[in-house]
């Protein structure tokens, strides 16, 4: 926190959010209507098609691994296709954009309206608004919630936290984060509201399923993860290309301001010391350092996937801004701190784009993936071979079913294709096929390649395949083959 600045100035800073965040939102409305880039290929689509299909399927609100409070939001754009889903992210993205400025506000942090831009900055946090993922709904409720407990309504913050576990399972390990700030409030009456969304959810599952412990009855992540595990500093080595690594180093410098205030008693006697503490730098480290655990330990079927820390990114951005004003100290007269804020914000938005290793989204060409590109090709062929008419089609890969327009939902025409179990492959009717990738189905649905050529009751059909990853190929390939069910 800082000095109170002008009510003047607080005034400006609100003109200036509004205008940067009315045209950074408009920027990412056109990337959606111009990118064909989802993100990823696997829980994007995942995500999109248990929302798209939640009116046909109302089951799919209560799914665990689709989450039902993110299916529930999205079901409604999902209708729109996938370019709704993306229009949909978008204005997450611009509230939790918003809302990092009102906490900056709050905090009286100088420049306020530079949040935004920050949080823009972040190259993944900007790319991710092109997916089907829970990681922007996350970060919405998560930052909305440090907005309402700073500017006194902290019983509306308990509430809307208790939803974030039905976005994100991560989330009941922020929960916590919040009890203990209550706590150290002694806001006492506010800790039920914590349990809101549990008991909510809890009532509304036992209704339809007849199970009041549903929400950890059906838990979709096993204990031990099936991915293996990685190197403690995975996470941390990756969030200065997530970052970008200007802001990056801006949110050292005021995680070091924050670490310091701890130590000076003025500062701890400030009104809003204990929530940037807690729910800001707190819900950063629990919520890195969990990541962390859980895929050095291999827990929790971590796979070590840095996409999961964009929730983060507005928490960033403020830890950023802080860090920024103490760069801006250096000045000695409030006009060359202002041009040192201004310097450094340009900095933090033009260097992703040209830092070795950067994620920022253009060096994705924003097309198709090459293994989106491949199933299209092979949708493509299907529908040359075999006519418009539906046929059953066995596939891990999910994406298939955007491509073949394929119902993913429906046993019969999305069968199984576990092949060690004679139940499982009857499934697939004789003329049926399976479209065997060369990622999701040996890793997600435990099918090789040589299991199926050897079995005689498939013959292969198509195959084709392309770079994975096109200014590298000779790296690594993605291939997918058709197999007709023949006997």
């Amino acid at each position: 926190m800082n000095p109170a600045t002008p009510v003047s100035d607080s005034s400006a800073s609100t003109r200036r959010a509004r205008l940067l965040l009315a045209v950074f939102l408009g920027i990412s409305v056109v990337v959606a209507f111009l990118t064909k880039s989802t993100y990823d290929s696997g829980d994007s689509i995942k995500h999109y098609l248990f929302a798209r299909d939640a009116f046909q399927y109302p089951m799919n609100y209560l799914d665990s691994w689709a989450k039902p409070l993110f299916t529930l939001l999205a079901s409604v754009p999902a209708q729109a296709g996938f370019l709704g889903m993306k229009l949909f992210q978008c204005g997450v993205v611009a509230l939790s954009a918003w809302c990092a400025f009102v906490v900056a506000r709050a905090l009286r942090l100088p420049a306020p309206e530079l949040a935004i831009l920050f949080a823009y900055a972040a190259p993944d946090y900007f790319f991710i608004q092109f997916s089907g993922l829970t990681e922007p709904l996350f970060g919405l409720l998560l930052v909305g919630a440090v907005a309402l407990a700073v500017t006194g309504r902290p019983g509306w913050s308990a509430a809307l936290i208790s939803l974030l576990p039905f976005v994100r399972s991560e989330g009941f390990m922020l929960i916590g984060i919040w009890t203990v700030y209550l706590a150290w409030e002694r806001q006492w009456w506010f800790l039920p509201l914590l349990l809101l969304g549990y008991a909510v959810f809890s009532a509304v599952g036992a209704v339809v399923l007849g199970d009041w412990g549903w929400v950890f009855g059906h838990n979709p992540y096993a204990t031990v993860s099936v991915y293996g595990h990685g190197d403690w500093d995975h996470f941390w080595i990756h969030l200065p290309y997530l970052l970008g690594r200007v802001l990056w180093a801006l949110a050292l410098i005021g995680a070091g301001r924050m670490l310091l205030d701890c130590f000076r008693p003025v500062r701890r006697r400030a009104p809003l010391f204990r929530a940037e503490l807690f729910l800001i730098y707190g819900s950063i480290v629990v919520f890195v350092g969990a990541h962390t655990i859980f895929w050095a330990k291999g827990l929790f079927n971590s796979f070590g996937l840095t996409r999961v820390l964009t929730v983060t990114t507005p928490l960033f951005a403020l830890a950023a801004l802080s860090g920024l004003a103490g760069v801006a100290r250096v000045g000695q007269t409030v006009a060359a701190r202002r041009r040192i804020r201004i310097a450094v914000a340009l900095a933090a938005v033009l260097f992703p784009a040209v830092e070795p290793g950067s994620d920022f989204p253009w060096q994705h060409d924003f097309t198709r993936t090459p293994d989106q590109q491949v199933v299209e090709n092979a949708a493509a062929w299907i529908r040359r071979t075999y006519g418009p008419a539906a046929r059953p089609l066995a596939y891990e890969f999910p994406y298939v079913a955007v491509a073949t327009r394929n119902n993913f939902f429906d046993p019969k025409a999305h069968p199984a294709i576990v092949l060690n179990k004679d139940a499982q492959v009857a499934s697939l009717p004789v003329g049926g096929l399976l479209v065997w990738d060369d990622w999701y189905t040996p890793v997600e649905g435990h099918v090789y390649l040589d299991k199926v050529r050897a079995d005689a009751r498939f013959r292969q059909m198509w195959q084709d395949s392309l770079p994975r990853h096109p200014l590298h190929p000779e790296r690594d390939t993605t291939r997918i083959i058709v197999f007709e069910r023949v006997r």
